[in-house]
């Protein structure tokens, strides 16, 4: 991005210019709470992976002591004041538990890095239903606003015609009712858009003004096999993984009945009585050690056993996914196919009802239309308008969810 974007880009939102689509995700990402607390998780991830990792490095310890003993008690070859230390190293040669741990502390990473994926696409897809339902109520604003113009026209016509005494009063009367419900309607989608507004700013977690940049368009679909694409879903992707990770629970579990062997080396002081004066002897200690288990009361079978049910609950649980995302997929192809086909209906509706509105409005001002046929025409019109700028929000909505389900 140039400097001049950049520039543009921070005076945009210091002084709450347009926000477009791409910009609202990249702010979504960066402020959701649930993308950031994800974050979190991942770091602590990486932080087990060194915790597991401890279990294979060396270990060193030192203790020192100072004792001094009272007179009454010092005696023979006792010294008053005794000094010792200890110090200790230990490497772990063999076990198990350790080995299977640093590979599970991976997986739940790579599980981890999957579940901030899926949350990624998550708020993707919110931020842009959200941005679509906002330029869907711009549009509905706009249009009240062309409605509320045309009825101030039509006031203004319909009152020259009274005076002129051409038309009765019912007609003046009708006409200013009209105007005055197009002030309402108007204030009352404005309200609606603002408050839409506020909400899209607390989902950002943005607090200056903004506005939304753009124009509600049908999105363009590529011709792609959205079976196989199926494979790229995050949501499944975190069930299968999710599996790995009880299964290397399990192997952790396992290792419990292996032995481990560790070698230390000591080396350590303590003050003594030789030869009649106080000395420190000093020494070191080197060996190894083999730890086993025998019996524990059947505890390892039992978290064995545990652990081998919560994989047999996650199966079931990929398997409901696995099913349910497909399904969803289905479902989202069908809905497209069915917008695509209402919105080139509507188009030809909006055209025809564009039309009719035109030769209504010029029948009523040469004097040949009523007023009830201009209102029928008006309101044919907006509803249609407005039922087609519906279905563009609902098949964009549409489109970004099927991009969650195979992105």
């Amino acid at each position: 991005m140039s400097l001049i974007a950049l520039v543009l880009f921070f005076i945009s939102f210091v002084l709450g210019w347009g926000l477009t689509l791409d910009e609202a995700v990249e702010l979504a990402i960066k402020n959701n709470t649930s993308v950031r607390l994800s974050s979190i998780d991942l770091q602590k991830a990486e932080e087990n992976i060194r915790k597991a990792r401890a279990g294979i490095l060396p270990r060193v310890g030192f203790s020192y002591s100072y004792t001094r003993l009272g007179g009454e008690l010092a005696f023979g070859f006792t010294p008053k004041n005794r000094h010792s230390y200890l110090l200790n190293l230990e490497q772990t040669v063999f076990n198990r538990a350790v080995f299977e741990g640093i590979s599970l502390a991976r997986g739940q990473k790579e599980l981890q890095n999957l579940i901030l994926e899926d949350v990624i696409r998550e708020v993707k897809f919110q931020t842009k239903q959200l941005f679509y339902a906002l330029l869907y109520k711009k549009e509905l604003v706009n249009i009240a606003q062309e409605n509320l113009k045309y009825w101030e026209e039509n006031y203004k016509q319909t009152e020259a015609k009274f005076k002129a005494g051409i038309i009765p009063k019912v007609e003046l009367m009708r006409s200013k009712a009209q105007l005055e419900s197009a002030r309402a309607n108007l204030e009352n989608v404005t309200a609606d858009y603002k408050k839409s507004i506020e909400d899209f700013k607390k989902f950002l977690r943005y607090e200056r003004d903004l506005e939304v940049q753009g124009k509600l368009e049908q999105a363009s679909l590529a011709d792609e096999d959205y079976r196989k694409l199926l494979e790229n879903n995050s949501t499944i992707k975190v069930a299968r993984k999710s599996l790995e990770v009880l299964r290397k629970i399990v192997e952790v579990q396992k290792a419990q009945y292996y032995p481990s062997i560790n070698l230390f080396v000591t080396y350590q002081g303590n003050t003594a009585r030789v030869g009649g004066s106080e000395s420190m002897v000093e020494g070191y200690t080197f060996g190894a050690r083999l730890d086993y288990n025998l019996f524990d009361g059947f505890a390892r079978e039992a978290s064995v056993a545990q652990a081998r049910l919560d994989v047999l609950k996650q199966e079931e649980i990929l398997k409901d996914t696995e099913l349910s995302q497909s399904a969803e997929l289905s479902k989202t192809l069908l809905d497209i196919n069915s917008l695509k086909s209402q919105l080139r209906a509507s188009e030809l509706s909006l055209e025809a009802s564009r039309e009719s509105l035109r030769l209504s409005t010029e029948r009523y001002r040469v004097g040949v239309a009523t007023q009830l046929e201009v209102l029928d025409a008006v309101n044919n019109y907006n509803n249609t308008l407005q039922n087609h700028y519906l279905l563009l929000y609902l098949y964009n909505t549409t489109i970004a969810r099927l991009e969650r389900l195979t992105r």
